[in-house]
């Protein structure tokens, strides 16, 4: 099935552009969503107020992605109850503890979301090395090394996740659940990467991506 992806940001790569404030608000907020130092601060708007971003409140990021997508959730028909599912940071593996952070983005939704709950149920097989850091976005190599470590609940999931780039992880991660038989066309991040400026750099978007249909060895 096509997965429905949303964000809420954008995070710009491009350095040949003049950048905007909006743009530097926006990439303060993708940094203190994956736990990054802020400099300075931003102003970030959350459901129609202006919220201020410093490195001391950076941790507030969190809630405000919980209530954005809270806010958009509410006007659609999502059958409940619902698992909000974190996609695994890198570091997130069957041989070790490491809990991911994208569960308190998805804890984040839950707060005040009824019939809901967080399914923290993937896992990586091995460690992987962060996008960020010229780690794989093929889907199929994401696939293979992704594994499910908990029965997967009977009820509708959506996938979280902080940033979406090309969104491999998440139709990676789609495969693997509906293996089991899972029900799930949806998936929320905080922002998405982009190449270019958009009109302005906090704006709701829904993107669809196809059904990714894995090779098995």
């Amino acid at each position: 099935m096509p997965l429905k992806v949303v964000s809420f940001a954008t995070y710009l790569t491009n350095v040949d552009v003049t950048w905007r404030d909006a743009d530097y608000n926006a990439l303060k907020f993708v940094k203190a969503i994956k736990g990054l130092p802020v400099n300075g601060f931003a102003r970030i708007p959350v459901c129609d107020v202006l919220r201020r971003l410093e490195h001391g409140n950076s941790e507030e990021a969190i809630g405000w992605f919980g209530e954005l997508a809270r806010a958009y959730l509410l006007g659609q028909n999502l059958p409940r109850p619902v698992s909000f599912v974190p996609i695994p940071n890198s570091s997130c593996a069957m041989g070790n503890d490491q809990v991911p952070r994208t569960r308190l983005l998805a804890q984040a939704i839950v707060n005040g979301f009824e019939e809901s709950d967080v399914w923290d149920g993937l896992r990586w097989r091995t460690v992987m090395l962060p996008s960020s850091q010229g780690g794989t976005r093929n889907p199929q190599v994401l696939y293979d090394n992704l594994a499910i470590a908990q029965e997967v609940p009977a009820r509708t999931l959506v996938l979280v996740d902080d940033v979406r780039t090309t969104g491999a992880h998440f139709v990676a991660a789609l495969a693997r659940v509906a293996e089991r038989g899972a029900v799930c066309s949806l998936a929320l991040c905080a922002a998405r990467r982009v190449d270019s400026q958009e009109d302005t750099s906090f704006s709701v978007r829904e993107e669809e991506f196809a059904e990714f249909v894995p090779r098995h060895r």
